[in-house]
């Protein structure tokens, strides 16, 4: 349920940033709030306080994000906050960077290695990838020496594995 909640509140928000031309905007400040609640757990803690008043709730929400924010985020949050949806904004974050990449012809790519790749390793990746998904790549990476070799890039929820552990894996089963 709750996802299907956070993509409804995500595409509210992207409707309304596609419309004044926020989009990339709106994503930023959106990223401030999530990382600031759970970064802080004194203030996730009240923002999920149960027994905490929603006005109470937007005040504070107002008084720390005041100077860093758009109104469009502002208001947004006394949305969520008044809905009692204070814990699906990381969930709604996800959903909205989704909607913001796919219009922008983009896709966020998570590429494990066994070791450092150099910046023309990812650009070859990024490049075939790419032209294979129709779309730029936005590329994470991550180390991870116990996949001996080769690299996995996920994109969305395709998962592309050439590592040396599993093909070895796959070897080990066929004999």
């Amino acid at each position: 349920m709750s996802g299907a909640v956070a993509k409804r509140y995500a595409r509210a928000l992207f409707e309304v940033a596609s419309e004044r031309g926020k989009i990339d905007q709106i994503e930023t400040e959106l990223n401030t709030v999530v990382d600031a609640v759970n970064q802080n757990a004194e203030l996730s803690k009240i923002l999920l306080h149960p027994r905490l008043s929603s006005e109470a709730k937007k005040e504070l929400a107002n008084e720390l994000f005041q100077a860093h924010v758009s109104e469009e985020i502002k208001n947004f949050l006394g949305v969520v906050i008044e809905n009692g949806r204070e814990s699906d904004l990381a969930n709604i974050l996800t959903s909205y960077v989704q909607l913001a990449n796919e219009s922008r012809g983009i896709a966020d790519a998570i590429v494990t290695s066994a070791m450092p790749l150099t910046g023309d390793e990812l650009a070859t990746l990024a490049d075939k990838f790419g032209k294979m998904l129709n779309k730029k790549l936005r590329i994470q990476t991550v180390v991870d020496a116990s996949i001996l070799g080769g690299c996995i890039v996920r994109i969305g929820d395709r998962l592309y594995d050439g590592s040396i552990k599993t093909k070895l894996e796959h070897f080990a089963h066929q004999i």
